[in-house]
């Protein structure tokens, strides 16, 4: 991907960002203030996903875990 096109990419997608914390976490990571940056990027970045899971009720019950990690005992 040619810089200028990942440059344009990246603004458009920062412009329609509205989680301030990613935001933050981002200006840490491209002016490279914070030595954690990228694993706090990471760390929030899983949290919003499962923000989203749980939003969008893309979870599992107790049950459902037990019942998956005993068909997986039994192969």
């Amino acid at each position: 991907m040619a810089t200028i096109h990942l440059r344009t990419e990246l603004a458009e997608l920062i412009a329609k960002e509205k989680n301030d914390s990613l935001l933050q976490v981002l200006r840490d990571i491209l002016s490279g203030g914070s030595k954690n940056a990228l694993l706090k990027a990471k760390l929030t970045s899983r949290a919003l996903k499962a923000e989203d899971d749980l939003a969008h009720e893309r979870v599992l019950t107790t049950g459902q875990v037990r019942t998956r990690i005993e068909a997986r005992k039994k192969k």
